[in-house]
């Protein structure tokens, strides 16, 4: 090919460009690897590029690689307004929400650039705050230990969690009282911990949760209309905290003696492979001459761990803190 050739006499085109007049699919193309303070700085250029940097967020193009904001509800803007605050520039950028109000919200989290928060009905939603994407996973009442309560004049009221028993598959309703929590509370004991699997845009995007009673796991594909409980086996229950690694596509999980489980709930069925055992005896007990139930009153047990996976091998470290109450 030949090599283009420029007169030492030919102008300078730049200072004679229209930036303006460029294709749009070329702006939206470029918006969608812009930073957000760039991004947002982009949309006010001029009218092409507001117009085109509104159909970037509308088709939910925005780069995954962004610097942390911290995100907030601001006292002087309305309920709705959610305030992204850029740690790096210090500047501050608002970004109108659709209802419920995100003041009334309450953020359970993030990931993949999006906020997990959860209404004043214990709903889970998913928010984009950016492209201002947003998407609800299915309502408590789907989820299997939970039921709806009324008044006596049939107004929803609440919610009431009943226990579980892995061995049997089913509840505890006659020995055992349901917790009784407002609809508002519900989403402290339903979304203990949570992970996405990737970007909720994308196909095939899980939600795994931790729940209570007993720190139980439940998950739902965006899309589905009701929440699965995990019920593999008989120890699927103490899951102190769980992550997604994205180079296998499986879930981890650490329980509340140290062991970590492999999920994997790439097929039909949830699959739950113990990888790491319990770091704590049971029969740690008889060193204080008490039973284990004593013990975890005395104790806090603070667990830090750490998987490293590679394409051979999974490599689990664990470090155990264990502090006596005195």
């Amino acid at each position: 090919m030949e090599n283009a050739r420029f007169s030492a006499d030919s102008p300078d085109s730049s200072g004679d460009c229209d930036w303006s007049q460029l294709h749009g699919d070329l702006l939206v193309q470029i918006f969608s690897n812009l930073e957000i303070p760039d991004l947002f700085s982009s949309g006010v250029v001029c009218r092409s590029w507001h117009l085109n940097y509104l159909e970037a967020r509308r088709l939910r193009l925005c780069s995954p690689n962004q610097s942390p904001c911290l995100v907030y509800s601001s006292g002087d803007h309305d309920a709705n307004t959610a305030t992204l605050h850029n740690m790096s520039t210090n500047k501050l950028y608002h970004v109108t929400l659709s209802e419920p109000a995100f003041r009334t919200r309450y953020v359970m989290g993030s990931s993949h650039g999006w906020l997990i928060t959860a209404d004043e009905r214990s709903i889970l939603i998913l928010v984009n705050p950016v492209t201002r994407a947003e998407i609800a996973m299915p309502p408590p009442e789907t989820m299997n230990n939970v039921r709806l309560r009324y008044t006596e004049e049939g107004v929803l009221d609440g919610y009431d969690i009943l226990y579980m028993d892995l061995i049997s598959r089913d509840f505890y309703t006659d020995e055992t009282e349901p917790y009784d929590v407002t609809l508002e509370e519900g989403r402290f004991y339903f979304y203990e911990r949570i992970v996405l699997s990737c970007d909720p845009s994308s196909e095939n995007c899980i939600v795994l949760r931790v729940h209570s009673p007993d720190n139980y796991l439940s998950y739902a594909r965006v899309g589905d209309p009701e929440w699965t409980w995990i019920n593999a086996n008989k120890d699927c229950w103490r899951y102190q905290d769980i992550l997604h690694n994205n180079s296998d596509g499986l879930f981890y999980g650490v329980r509340g003696m140290g062991e970590i489980d492999s999920i994997n709930l790439n097929g039909p069925s949830a699959k739950v492979k113990p990888i790491l055992k319990p770091i704590i005896s049971y029969q740690a007990h008889s060193r204080f001459g008490c039973n284990w139930k004593k013990i975890e009153e005395h104790i806090r047990i603070k667990t830090t761990v750490q998987v490293i996976l590679n394409s051979d091998s999974i490599i689990s470290k664990a470090a155990i803190q264990i502090t006596i109450a005195l």
